[in-house]
């Protein structure tokens, strides 16, 4: 069974409780959308680096708002751990957010971009690295 397959906490309240959250941990910004393709959440860390999370309405029509609820609680959830692996120095803030950066220029997440190259196997177009640096 997915994660909060029945969860009855309303979309606004997570939703406010991911932005409490944020707001808590550090962010400087944040904003929520939707549209008729799916939800989007941006929110800005560290010095006005911005961050888009976009997440896509499921093709089941049925129990739509169930689902809708489920996947916010999850939102939450990964939030939470993504920061929380930042802050036990398991990660960087920028590993664990790789994907949802936005790039200020063209206004696409890295992942956007890279994703699909990924998913092709094409080259990502990277300059090749001699000697890794941990930050």
């Amino acid at each position: 069974m997915p994660y909060a397959a029945r969860t009855t906490v309303p979309v606004i309240q997570s939703r406010r409780q991911l932005e409490d959250y944020l707001l808590k941990q550090g962010a400087s910004g944040f904003a929520s959308a939707w549209d008729m393709e799916g939800d989007t959440i941006e929110f800005l860390w560290g010095k006005e680096r911005r961050y888009r999370v976009r997440f896509r309405l499921p093709k089941l029509k049925a129990r739509l708002d169930q689902e809708d609820r489920r996947r916010w609680r999850a939102l939450l959830l990964v939030v939470k751990a993504k920061i929380e692996a930042v802050r036990t120095g398991i990660a960087i803030f920028e590993e664990e957010f790789l994907a949802h950066i936005v790039d200020e220029r063209t206004n696409t997440t890295i992942g956007k971009v890279l994703v699909p190259r990924l998913q092709a196997r094409q080259p990502l177009g990277l300059p090749e690295v001699t000697t890794i640096v941990e930050p």
